[in-house]
């Protein structure tokens, strides 16, 4: 009679060669046999890490925000059912953020790093023969790459579309659809990638996993309902984002195209006009259709969005919002580039050949991209935050730029040593510390209503110190409610 150990071996013999861990094992030993595929991989994160190394900064407007709200999560809960705090990259860097700002930057890396293999399986199956080089010519993009060790939302948006086309082409389909869906929770106005998806899967009749592309709405909507206890939350954070004007006069409308070059690279958009002559010339193109549609719809939204004659929403054209279809462009590229490499004869040649292209997309990138520094408007606060903690330590500090709350490692959310500037806080904190900056202190997103006019005209406010910088004013202001002044505040 065979033990119930011995009824079951097969199958657990079965599990264990199935096991997550062994297919990792082989997963590895197929890149370590690709030695092209392991030095390109090599060149990117080499050069990414020299750049986070020499980095002392944030990527600008958006990036020091975003990684105060990752470190502190948990303090600043209540704040981040806001449109403007996107769940999944909030949530993503949180833990890596506990570490530092350059262990984050890493960490961005390792998560391109990631999208480029994912990139890369998807050239494989594509039929590429040359796939090694969509590498290069997607991590090598200059925007894009510029965006791999920030802790923003166009990286992880890129790696969730392209892992949701991956999946489309291994034809588990109802991942595909609810990986789409997850999009929203990044970047709302790339859900429209979903709806692309829904629609393909419409057509190929996919009917019982249609439902999933509701996911990621239903799962932002609930989470809002849990963290607020109000189901209306979303809804009415939505009203206001959507409401939201330009700050300064928003673009062209040719603008992205104009700057394909300088988004994606010179030598990359000259192969994605090759690829898609191409493509077309070996009748592909409805292989290629959901990426091809996928840069035109991206294109299309954010010239709707950004350019001035619309005058549509708050967006300014920023090039790093079409950034997220780097991968897509990167394999037409590739394509193309393979292509090439194939009708060159001589091996020498396309050594030659092969040298000058990684030449240009490196020199390109290197040359267009900086490591982060400190722009000069944030070193005056930063300067300013450290001589008011010094001399004042028990005020706390108001001040809607997250660059004093990063000086000062806080949640930029609010505490007992610093919150946010507006006329709330103005009344919960009597006496205080007022740090005013031209650029945040009343800006469309904090919308506090209280302009430099009526704090100087303020009779419980005193000026303590005044800095100009060109036309920019800043201001270093002590308000008493009860209008007693100290000769020096404590």
């Amino acid at each position: 009679m065979r033990s119930p150990l011995q009824f079951y071996r097969p199958y657990l013999n079965e599990s264990k060669k199935n096991s997550i861990f062994i297919r990792l094992r082989k997963n590895n030993e197929y890149y370590l046999k690709k030695p092209l595929l392991v030095f390109f991989l090599a060149i990117v994160s080499i050069i990414g890490s020299v750049w986070i190394l020499k980095s002392n900064g944030f990527y600008f407007i958006d990036e020091c925000a975003h990684y105060l709200y990752s470190r502190f999560v948990l303090q600043a809960l209540p704040v981040t059912v806001r449109t403007w705090h996107r769940p999944i990259p909030q949530w993503l860097f949180a833990l890596p953020a506990q570490l530092g700002h350059t262990f984050t930057m890493f960490f961005a890396l390792s998560l391109l790093i990631c999208l480029l293999l994912v990139t890369y399986r998807i050239a494989k199956l594509k039929g590429i023969r040359h796939a090694e080089w969509v590498v290069i010519l997607v991590g090598l993009q200059p925007i894009l790459f510029d965006l791999s060790y920030a802790c923003m939302t166009e990286l992880p948006t890129a790696f969730l579309i392209t892992l949701s086309y991956l999946y489309y082409l291994k034809e588990k389909h109802g991942w595909s659809l609810a990986i789409a869906s997850a999009v929203i929770l990044c970047r709302s106005e790339m859900y429209i990638f979903a709806g692309l998806m829904f629609f393909v899967y419409v057509w190929k009749r996919e009917w019982k996993i249609l439902p999933l592309v509701l996911l990621g709405p239903l799962l932002w909507i609930g989470s809002t309902t849990i963290i607020s206890g109000d189901v209306m939350t979303f809804f009415r954070e939505w009203s206001k984002f959507s409401s939201l004007t330009k700050f300064i006069p928003g673009v062209s409308v040719t603008h992205y195209l104009e700057n394909l070059h300088t988004t994606f690279g010179f030598a990359q958009l000259a192969f994605f006009a090759a690829g898609i002559v191409y493509i077309a010339r070996a009748k592909k193109c409805a292989d290629f259709g959901i990426l091809y549609g996928t840069i035109v719809i991206t294109l299309i939204i954010h010239t709707l969005a950004g350019a001035e004659i619309f005058h549509w929403t708050g967006s300014i054209g920023e090039l790093r919002y079409i950034a997220v279809v780097g991968p897509f462009f990167g394999i037409i590229s590739a394509y193309a580039l393979s292509e090439i490499l194939d009708s060159i004869k001589r091996s020498g040649v396309q050594l030659v050949f092969s040298i000058l292209v990684l030449s240009v997309v490196v020199f390109n990138c290197t040359l267009t991209t900086h490591p982060r520094r400190w722009p000069n408007y944030d070193t005056v606060m930063i300067t300013m935050t450290k001589a008011l903690r010094a001399e004042h330590p028990n005020l706390t500090l108001l001040s809607n730029n997250s660059v004093p709350a990063y000086v000062m490692d806080v949640a930029p959310s609010g505490g007992p040593y610093f919150a946010p500037f507006n006329k709330k806080t103005l009344e919960e904190y009597p006496e205080c510390l007022i740090l005013w900056d031209p650029f945040s202190s009343n800006s469309i997103f904090t919308q506090t209503e209280l302009t430099k006019k009526e704090m100087l005209q303020d009779t419980t406010i005193k000026v303590l110190e005044k800095y100009n910088y060109w036309s920019a004013e800043y201001f270093v202001l002590y308000r008493n409610k009860l209008g007693v002044y100290r000769t020096s505040p404590r």
